[in-house]
């Protein structure tokens, strides 16, 4: 495949970083066996993302540029954008297309004694060397690259355009035979006492309104955890949900996340509170009534609104607009329902979109309330390293400065076969820790699930 016109021009301006896009007719694949053929030659530098509508998905393979550690700060990322962005020569603007950087940063930066999330334990981003957009029932390529010379620029072109081919051409690993789990909750009753102590401190009088505290659950397997298994259990298990696969060298992190954070085109930020809930029952009337038990708790009610009066006041700042709640609604997911509520605003001009990601990070569903008593709160009681867990994982668009952040929560890291799963529940004054521990094991079951455990645990 010859070298397009265009691209040589674009050089000859003075152009070294290029951004290919074109539309792919010929792959009949879907996205999810892309993300599988990747395995044998991208292992390690793969991503996977996935909307709940299911009509927007991008899978990554290579690292064209990365970001971590100490670069994956909100500020660092984004001064990286502005910096690259009028470095990069772009033949076209398709919503997913194109230059962008995909990746999850760290919930805080409290020092870490045990690390199990590797290099992406304080953020990770990358600029895939190849990016598949699906969008509109239409698939796109994108091709990352630089050269220096034109010499070169045609021999990355010709290395590129036959290494993807011949990754589309590559059989997809086999899938192993399903495994056998042993699941074992941690630091159980450590961390009940932590709600007691939680609980306490709320009932002071005192700013401190809500605290969400999370655990974990190690999971070991008698063969290495694969992310296609878990990424095709998950989807054909979970609705109403993003899916994401970001992989860091030996580590994968894995999710099913019901909660954007912040969505943004050119014109509005798009945002929604998910806060309490309960689980789904077991026939059609069981389920109804526990739906209606959760639109109508004093407990939900107040831990959603909580969430909700703090998003809507940062969504005002960036939107310069007044926002009035409307009654929540229920989320349902398969294991778990909770209280929702979409929200938006037009976007202010100029305010930068990973400026308005930071400024709702942590929101109430997985800081607390006020954002800073409760971060301080969970730095000094919490005994745990949330890596990425909780925080934003998505992507952003260098050139045109729009994206999506979920948050990353319903989700687990692994490294070979030993894992980790995470979950959190709000912690209000009224809140008991034995209820809170019942929360908490719902919220692992979708992966739990996914990588084929059984729904049942021992504690230690």
């Amino acid at each position: 495949m010859s070298i397009p016109t265009e691209l040589v021009q674009a050089f000859e301006k003075g152009y070294r970083q290029f951004s290919w896009v074109k539309e792919i007719n010929e792959n009949q694949d879907s996205l999810r066996t892309s993300f599988e053929k990747g395995q044998k030659k991208y292992k390690g530098e793969r991503f996977y993302w996935q909307t709940p509508e299911k009509n927007f998905t991008l899978v990554g393979f290579g690292k064209a540029k990365e970001l971590t550690d100490d670069q994956a700060s909100f500020e660092k990322v984004d001064a990286f954008i502005l910096e690259e962005k009028a470095k990069i020569y772009q033949n076209n603007f398709i919503t997913g297309t194109g230059a962008i950087l995909f990746g999850g940063f760290a919930f805080d930066s409290k020092p870490i004694e045990q690390n199990d999330w590797g290099r992406m334990e304080q953020g990770l981003f990358y600029l895939p060397t190849f990016l598949l957009t699906e969008t509109d029932g239409k698939q796109y390529l994108t091709m990352n690259f630089s050269a220096e010379t034109e010499d070169a620029l045609q021999q990355k072109w010709q290395q590129l355009t036959e290494e993807f081919a011949s990754v589309m051409e590559t059989e997809k690993v086999a899938k192993k035979e399903p495994a056998q789990i042993k699941a074992e909750e941690i630091a159980v009753s450590e961390w009940m006492t932590v709600v007691d102590d939680t609980v306490a401190k709320l009932r002071e009088a005192g700013p401190l309104k809500k605290v969400v505290l999370a655990r974990r659950m190690e999971v070991k397997s008698n063969q290495p955890f694969q992310a296609e298994v878990i990424l095709q259990n998950l989807q054909q298990q979970q609705t109403n949900t993003y899916f994401f696969v970001l992989e860091s060298d030996e580590q994968i992190f894995v999710g099913a996340t019901p909660e954007r954070l912040l969505k943004a085109s050119k014109e509005t930020f798009s945002t929604a509170s998910i806060a309490g809930s309960v689980s789904r029952g077991t026939t059609e009337t069981e389920d109804d009534s526990l739906g209606h038990y959760l639109l109508n708790d004093l407990k939900n009610k107040q831990e959603h609104k909580i969430v909700v009066d703090r998003i809507i006041k940062e969504l005002e700042q960036m939107t310069g607009t007044s926002i009035q709640a409307t009654t929540p609604q229920l989320l349902k997911n398969r294991d778990i329902q909770h209280l929702y509520l979409p929200i938006e605003g037009k976007r202010k001009k100029a305010y930068r979109f990973l400026k308005g990601v930071q400024q709702l990070h942590p929101t109430p569903a997985l800081g607390g309330e006020p954002k800073e008593l409760a971060i301080a709160w969970l730095k000094e009681h919490e005994q745990l390293d949330r890596g990425l867990y909780g925080a934003p994982i998505g992507w952003v668009a260098i050139k045109e400065d729009i994206g999506e952040f979920a948050v990353g929560i319903r989700s687990a890291v692994f490294t070979g076969a030993i894992g980790y799963l995470y979950a959190g529940c709000g912690v209000v004054k009224d809140s008991q820790a034995e209820q809170e521990r019942i929360e908490t094991k719902i919220k692992f079951q979708p992966m739990l699930r996914g990588i084929g455990g059984e729904d049942r645990d021992k504690s230690k």
